[in-house]
């Protein structure tokens, strides 16, 4: 409750520091349901200020040459998704509880063309997309969830201009979440404890010849971890949901992760159409791992190597990155070109320093006439290794194309702790991915087919005998799947699904476990209450999945794992949801896993971990504006 009344207690003070601000600009988006927008004079002609005098521009928009700037959303679509994984369509698994590790379950290669760590499973509650403010009003926007067990997150941000070229603005985002799972000691037994938070200052000069921003994350995360549930997994019942009846797979074991990182950005306009500008990234990332009562937790362990009475493992990354280059647009042609100094720091416990350089050239071209866009990025090593991306689309289809040679991450290549351990010498990671899909858009009808085809040659993953392995055959898997979305009784009822099939080679069965089958939909009612002044929405959402072989979580290296002894069952959960808007305020109502009708009635998310029972939850979002 501390961080409710912090939140409160700024709040308050908001009124004491804010002043009005002169800024001209109107932006216009197209977003897909109406927004709610507010006048700027009142009968007496003072002034207003809200959803039409605050916009922004993402940070990578801005960074890539594109300054559109976008109105705040005050829309009810899909406001009633609270968690990272509920937004991404359940496409992701956890360990059944909001701010634990993720593992991206369509996206097993985990490829990246700068150097990593590789250390990624936290990676949604860190990497947040920066959204740079220019609003004439102080503003604020709070957003709160109180999940049912427990469970809770606090977002608060604040923006301001300090004069017409200069905004200021910072971040908080809390997580707090008691254990699901085991027997509870007392009321209150965390199970998840993090904090983030951002500082930005944002700049464009008065001749727009000049473009600044920087910012600063901090980031601690903690988990108390459980391993799961204690079970034997060939007599367990395939109906049969665990939570706190029986005991866990491990004692008082606790993982912490910390970041930081610092971001600078400048331009410079030296002409119409060229630029020259420079981006500085210095980051920061250290893993704990800490078993202080070994003895009790010794079977979960295939190995001891240094300490048999208790692990504290650490590691620390430090990356700084330096990117320079010139860029602008003409009419419908942009371009950019530039160069990329990497320069990265290892050292897993005790072990000694290991450095690594990140260097490669690059440039981008875009031509956008009206409704065709086709854009090309490519980006080269001296080693050979290479990024090539292409993209073609019109009103009527889209088509994308990835290829590249990616240099392993460092965990794939060294790592040194109390259990595992590894030293490996592998070779850059072909991948190749084709995707397509067609549009159809008349009335109140929306259909999209859709193809993906992917090919990776020197595939690594962590097995289930925790050994870091590439698989020198080339490894294909497809997906097909279909967006259908219509509304009925002018727009009143709407339905919306997007289905995925996904076919696996016989080279990669085993090595790729992705469920076959997987679908999400939304049913809803959509109307206005009390002399249409109340925006609502009712509904259903659906989240399909057919069984299959989930990768399996490993707390002491916080990584998840390529197994196949555990079979996650096949599953149907749905949320019933009541979501309202007044003025700036929105508000909704979800009993997540609604059809949990007893307690055996549920699912695995992932291997040893329940998904989250039948719960009630309240979602808040709130812009306050002077």
């Amino acid at each position: 409750m501390k961080y409710l009344y912090f939140t409160i207690l700024l709040f308050t003070s908001y009124n004491l520091i804010s002043q009005e601000n002169n800024r001209g600009n109107e932006r216009d988006e197209k977003i897909k349901n109406k927004e709610n927008m507010r006048t700027l004079l009142d009968d007496s002609s003072k002034a207003i200020y809200g959803m039409n005098t605050t916009s922004f521009i993402l940070k990578e928009n801005l960074v890539n040459g594109d300054t559109t700037y976008n109105i705040l959303d005050s829309s009810l679509y899909n406001f009633e998704k609270s968690s990272f994984i509920e937004k991404e369509l359940m496409k992701f698994q956890n360990l059944g509880v909001v701010g634990t590790p993720v593992y991206d379950i369509f996206n097993p290669e985990n490829l990246s063309y700068d150097i990593v760590s590789g250390f990624n499973s936290l990676d949604p509650y860190f990497n947040k997309s920066l959204n740079l403010y220019d609003t004439r009003s102080p503003f604020i926007d709070l957003n709160l969830f109180f999940g049912g067990n427990g469970r809770s997150k606090v977002d608060f941000l604040f923006s301001r201009n300090i004069n017409k070229n200069w905004n200021l603005g910072f971040n908080l985002n809390r997580i707090s979440s008691d254990k699901q799972i085991g027997i509870l000691e007392n009321k209150g037994d965390k199970n998840i404890n993090s904090s983030l938070f951002n500082l930005n200052v944002f700049h464009k000069s008065k001749n727009k010849k000049v473009t600044f921003f920087s910012s600063y994350n901090t980031f601690k995360h903690e988990i108390f971890g459980t391993g799961g549930v204690d079970i034997v997994v060939d007599s367990l019942p395939l109906n049969f949901f665990i939570y706190n009846d029986f005991d866990t797979r491990l004692k008082d074991i606790k993982n912490i992760e910390k970041r930081g990182k610092f971001n600078s950005y400048f331009d410079y306009r030296i002409i119409n159409g060229l630029k020259l500008y420079n981006e500085l990234t210095y980051s920061t990332q250290s893993l704990y791992y800490e078993d202080l009562n070994l003895s009790q937790n010794i079977d979960f362990y295939s190995q001891i190597i240094n300490n048999s009475t208790e692990t504290s493992d650490s590691l620390k990354v430090r990356v700084l990155r330096n990117k320079v280059g010139v860029k602008g647009q003409l009419k419908s042609f942009s371009y950019n070109i530039y160069a990329n100094l990497g320069l990265l720091r290892y050292k897993p416990v005790s072990d000694k320093l290991r450095k690594y350089s990140n260097t490669y050239i690059g440039g981008l071209l875009s031509l956008k006439k009206e409704n065709f866009n086709i854009r090309g990025n490519i980006d080269l090593k001296i080693s050979g290794d290479y990024k090539l991306e292409a993209i073609m689309q019109n009103k009527f289809f889209v088509v994308k194309y990835l290829s590249g040679l990616y240099e392993p991450n460092l965990f794939q290549l060294y790592f040194r702790g109390n259990h595992y351990e590894w030293d490996n010498n592998f070779k850059s990671i072909f991948f190749n991915k084709l995707s397509s899909f067609l549009k159809y858009e008349k009335n109140n009808l929306y259909i999209s087919p859709f193809i993906d085809i992917i090919s990776i040659n020197d595939h690594i993953y962590l097995s289930e005998s925790m050994d870091q392995i590439q698989v020198s055959d080339i490894l294909n898997y497809n997906q097909v799947g279909l967006d259908l979305n219509f509304s009925l009784l002018d727009r009143i009822l709407n339905f919306e699904n997007k289905f995925t099939y996904s076919i696996i080679s016989k080279s990669a069965k085993n090595i790729i476990n992705i469920p076959k089958i997987h679908s999400y939909t939304r049913i809803y009612y959509e109307g206005s209450w009390f002399s249409k002044s109340v925006p609502v929405q009712l509904g259903l959402n659906f989240f399909y999945r057919s069984e299959y072989y989930g990768n399996a979580y490993e707390p002491s290296i916080q990584s998840y794992y390529v197994q196949n002894s555990f079979k996650l069952e096949n599953n149907l959960r749905y949320n019933i949801f009541f979501s309202m808007q007044v003025t700036n305020l929105r508000i909704y109502l979800k009993m997540t896993h609604f059809n949990q009708f007893d307690r055996f009635d549920g699912y695995f998310i992932t291997p040893y971990y329940p998904a989250q029972k039948k719960v009630l939850d309240l979602g808040i979002r709130w812009y306050f504006f002077n």
